[in-house]
């Protein structure tokens, strides 16, 4: 009787095969909803969360008072947490963003450390903030895992001197964006984008890139990606905003 024989390849291409059917469910349950906040963020590898809001002359007190906030992830999921103690006071708009960092340099790890004996909750100075960027683009190999959520930060900093710059950083976080942890602050980088466009004198794109994240995002509902209630507002206004601009 012929027996069959089988590559000896076969029962590893078996186990990467389960391991991405795996993944592939548990990103369905994130996306569904089904799986909560804390569960997502750990199994993300997010150590920890940094509170940031764009370096220009809109912010508002509130926010720049509450830019360079540190958080843990027990903190951040906890039921009573809020990232400020009073409501941002900008007219167009709350334009923080928190950003989940998995903290792999010796600058991050420091801050962990630091992190831990806060109870989970302090804030940077503007220098620990810029040596922390700084030793990130240092020491790529601990940073990689975060290199969406610097591009992030670097753009929030970049806009008041260098809105170019933010721009690219903007462009490219919207182009790769594909994790789960990085699509949490994605349409965050869509309305600054569209915001810094026109302001450069751009308000046709401004209005393609809304459009474009509606159409991407608006229909979600659930998951790390989907727009909160104040962001859909926000992308509504910014196109009531832009619409007439175009149409004279």
């Amino acid at each position: 009787m012929t027996s069959i024989e089988f590559p000896d390849i076969l029962p590893y291409l078996f186990a990467i095969l389960c391991l991405t059917l795996i993944w592939k469910f548990h990103d369905l349950q994130v996306k569904a909803g089904r799986i909560q906040a804390r569960d997502f963020w750990e199994r993300s590898g997010v150590r920890l969360f940094l509170h940031a809001t764009p370096n220009d002359v809109l912010a508002c007190m509130v926010c720049r008072e509450m830019t360079g906030m540190v958080f843990s992830p027990a903190v951040v999921t906890s039921k009573k947490f809020t990232p400020q103690e009073r409501p941002c006071i900008n007219p167009n708009g709350c334009r923080c963003v928190m950003l989940g960092l998995y903290g792999g340099w010796p600058e991050a790890k420091r801050v962990l450390e630091q992190l831990k004996a806060h109870n989970g909750s302090m804030r940077l100075t503007d220098e620990e903030l810029r040596g922390l960027l700084e030793g990130s683009q240092h020491t790529r190999a601990g940073a990689t895992a975060d290199r969406l959520s610097l591009r992030m930060l670097l753009a929030i900093r970049a806009e008041g001197n260098e809105p170019a710059v933010a721009i690219e950083h903007y462009r490219y976080i919207v182009e790769q964006a594909k994790e789960g942890r990085d699509r949490a602050f994605v349409v965050s980088a869509y309305l600054r984008l569209s915001d810094l466009l026109e302001r450069i004198g751009q308000p046709d794109e401004a209005l393609a890139i809304l459009e474009r994240c509606q159409h991407d995002y608006g229909g979600k509902k659930k998951g790390p990606d989907a727009p909160t209630e104040t962001q859909r507002a926000m992308l509504e206004k910014r196109k009531a905003h832009l619409t007439p601009i175009l149409a004279r």
